[in-house]
């Protein structure tokens, strides 16, 4: 073995990395250690965790999501869903267990009555044991849109590449409509409450779908595994293996990749490909001695992909104590939902899937005795048009997401579920493509109160809250989350953010 020919394998297996490959490419920390501090200098103490789920392709979630009975004004929601769907409705959902529709600002809730489509028996069970809630008509919104005419008037400011699924996809994520250079969510919440984890070399942000812009910081990325979670498979092979990997062979191997990464290089690119190469392969060893100690699970997982995701998270909480974690985002995006033709038969292989996989995951975090400190959520680009073009839906906007976990106030459907008529105010349309009711803002500030982030830290996780909501003691943007265990910092919270 020479050094040419060491660097060169060297360099492949690193480039070849989920981990290295996803770090690499963007010039930032993985383990932030120069992050930005939050205002009241203080971390959490307790254990908490995030589990983005990112339905991407715009999953028509008014088929997942169905209005059914007579409403207060006798309005029969199934009939007019069934109208208004044709060829796309759904005949046969299954009821939620008297769900509590919550109107939200000045919209009101449109439907007493609700079901689910009829292969999400999990998602049902979990929204009647209090589980589960759905957020109904969220969207991207730059400032709030009460009704079509403001939509027409071209005062109000729109997200960028509106129906466009790259963006839309990216906004979601940044919850930074007018740009598409924005830091994500995650990205953002890990900027500063990173060094709340005693191990700094793994990343707060996790994911099991590689490189995205929900876990992209000022000064923290992503570090990305596949859902193979063993202790001699963390998503990548840090170094290549070498005659059985042991012996003499592995101390020079060690001692040159130490001795190559620890160079004060002058150039700043092989500086930080250096840094990164080294701090990930120190991952690399933390993940693998704490995957160790995973317990064996008696919760089953079906065989999809999305619940072996969910399972290798399920796994990576076990062990949250060996990796100095007291908090963790983690992402995953399940893909497909882009259903232009063929709608009922997609979505009749796709939604048991989440529901399963949802399920599962719920289980799991019961069983180790997490269910109340991990939430889980979805996102999706947009809604679809409640109007079929013959074969499916298109792109449209607001849409209806669901949040999970044992801290989660369940049982509800809060938000605006549009009404199914074209003279809806929210409606812009003739195809039914609606003005979300509620934005990501809002949405995404609830889970960063509930997660440890300061009010006074708000304006930087979600520069655009200001346009939508102001925090004080007791009032919360949504009310999904149950914030009975919770202290919040109001150390010099402000009253208003500044917009863009």
């Amino acid at each position: 073995m020479n050094r040419r020919n060491f660097i060169k394998q060297a360099g492949c297996a690193a480039m070849g990395s989920t981990t290295l490959l996803s770090t690499l490419t963007q010039l930032t920390s993985l383990n932030g250690a120069m992050g930005k501090q939050p205002s009241n200098a203080a971390y959490p103490t307790d254990y908490k965790a995030l589990v983005c789920i990112l339905l991407s392709g715009g999953v028509d979630s008014y088929n997942m999501l169905i209005p059914m009975g007579v409403n207060a004004s006798g309005d029969n929601g199934f009939n007019e869903y069934k109208a208004i769907r044709s060829d796309l409705a759904v005949l046969n959902p299954i009821a939620l267990t008297n769900p509590q529709c919550v109107g939200f600002r000045d919209f009101t809730c449109n439907y007493g009555a609700f079901g689910v489509h009829p292969q999400m028996p999990g998602v049902r069970d979990l929204f009647n044991s209090g589980k589960l809630s759905f957020i109904s008509n969220i969207g991207t919104l730059v400032e709030p849109i009460l009704n079509k005419t403001q939509f027409d008037s071209g005062l109000k400011k729109l997200p960028l590449g509106l129906y466009s699924h790259n963006d839309q996809m990216m906004q979601w994520q940044t919850s930074v409509p007018q740009s598409r250079d924005a830091l994500g969510f995650g990205g953002r919440m890990a900027d500063l409450l990173n060094a709340a984890n005693s191990i700094t070399e793994v990343s707060m942000n996790i994911s099991l779908s590689g490189k995205n812009t929900f876990q992209r910081g000022q000064n923290i990325s992503e570090y990305s595994i596949s859902n193979n979670v063993l202790p001699n498979n963390v998503g990548f092979q840090a170094l290549p293996e070498w005659w059985g990997n042991s012996g003499y062979l592995t101390d020079l191997r060690n001692a040159t990749m130490d001795s190559l990464v620890s160079q004060n290089y002058a150039n700043l690119l092989k500086k930080t490909y250096a840094s990164n190469t080294k701090t990930a392969t120190a991952a690399f060893a933390v993940f693998k001695e704490a995957l160790t100690k995973v317990p064996t699970l008696a919760t089953p997982f079906p065989g999809s992909r999305l619940a072996a995701d969910l399972l290798a998270i399920a796994k990576i909480i076990s062990v949250r104590s060996q990796l100095g974690a007291k908090r963790q985002i983690f992402f995953v995006n399940y893909g497909g939902w882009d259903m232009h033709d063929d709608l009922l038969f997609g979505l009749e292989s796709k939604l048991p899937v989440v529901s399963q996989a949802l399920k599962a995951f719920y289980d799991a975090t019961v069983e180790l005795g997490v269910a109340d400190k991990v939430t889980s959520f979805t996102i999706s680009d947009f809604g679809r048009t409640i109007t079929s073009n013959g074969k499916g839906s298109d792109h449209a906007w607001g849409g209806n997401q669901i949040v999970m976990g044992g801290a989660v106030n369940g049982g509800r459907v809060m938000g605006a579920y549009p009404k199914m008529d074209e003279n809806y105010p929210l409606n812009v349309s003739f195809r039914g493509n609606f003005i979300p009711a509620v934005s990501t803002d809002e949405f995404y500030a609830e889970l960063a109160l509930w997660y440890g982030i300061s009010p006074s830290d708000l304006c930087y996780v979600l520069p655009n809250l200001g346009n939508f909501y102001s925090y004080s003691a007791g009032h919360y943007p949504i009310g999904f989350m149950n914030f009975n265990s919770t202290t919040i910092s109001t150390e010099n919270y402000p009253q208003n953010c500044l917009t863009y």
